[in-house]
């Protein structure tokens, strides 16, 4: 591998009245001689890769899947590992909650969780002249704005269901159950309505967040106190611990200390 020099990456923020839309863009670019590879920490949210230079390649369970222009990917679930062949950049934008279903009309569930070619979702060729537009912008903060700049043109109002999911979501009864009783639907509405605006279920979401709180546990401390972890994010015991990572990322708690600075987290 590349001595880390030749590998950079960074995430760009945006404006406050897109944060309920996007979180931070992530970018990374393979200046080197050789292949990076890396693994991306399941975020539960739909991003759109846009890859540049020589095709970035995802490896799937089936296969290798490459990146030559973009790609919808999501919700993601588990970890997703990839490859920057030499001269490869990509730019990631992560779709906030109901966000990606706003911009396209729906969300990934019942398609392909990979979509290589996201202008299928969308009428015209906006999509593609965005991203030859992109392509001859090398400055990644003018690729964002541009993004943004189409996405103010397409982006629809949050729908009501959406938004009583969303501000439930922190229910200390149960996200599903609060939502269904609010509004008089049946629970399995509000399921449906989850997979509908968010591409998962409320316990998934739950697990997840979860699971995203012991990652910045372990990232923020030296040697890991593994019975704080487990009693600031609710797991029940060691073993609960250590069968989510496995779940996420295929590796231990341990192993994720030894391996965390080959593996990504895109979202913010």
């Amino acid at each position: 591998m590349e001595p880390q020099e030749k590998y950079s990456e960074g995430r760009i923020p945006v404006p406050a009245n897109w944060e309920e839309v996007f979180s931070p863009f992530y970018f990374a670019a393979n200046n080197g001689d050789a292949p990076v590879r890396k693994t991306l920490v399941p975020s539960f949210q739909t991003i759109l890769v846009f890859s540049f230079g020589p095709p970035a390649i995802v490896h799937l369970p089936d296969g290798d899947v490459e990146i030559a222009a973009s790609m919808a990917i999501g919700p993601l679930k588990t970890a997703l590992e990839y490859t920057l062949p030499p001269g490869n950049q990509i730019l990631v934008a992560n779709f906030m909650l109901d966000a990606f279903y706003r911009l396209f009309g729906q969300s990934l569930k019942g398609r392909s969780q990979y979509l290589k070619n996201p202008g299928e979702l969308v009428q015209g060729h906006c999509f593609s002249t965005l991203r030859n537009a992109l392509a001859n912008e090398p400055d990644n903060a003018k690729r964002v704005e541009m993004i943004l700049d189409m996405t103010a043109g397409y982006l629809t109002e949050r729908e009501n269901a959406a938004e009583t999911i969303i501000r439930n979501q922190d229910s200390p009864l149960s996200p599903v159950k609060a939502t269904a009783g609010e509004t008089g639907q049946s629970e399995r509405n509000v399921q449906l309505n989850y997979q509908k605006y968010l591409g998962f279920s409320a316990k998934e979401c739950h697990r997840h967040r979860r699971f995203l709180r012991a990652v910045e546990l372990l990232n923020n401390r030296g040697t890991p106190d593994w019975f704080e972890v487990i009693d600031q994010c609710g797991f029940y015991d060691q073993s609960h611990l250590i069968r989510d990572f496995n779940h996420y990322l295929g590796i231990s708690p341990t192993e994720y200390l030894r391996l965390r600075e080959e593996i990504c987290l895109a979202g913010g």
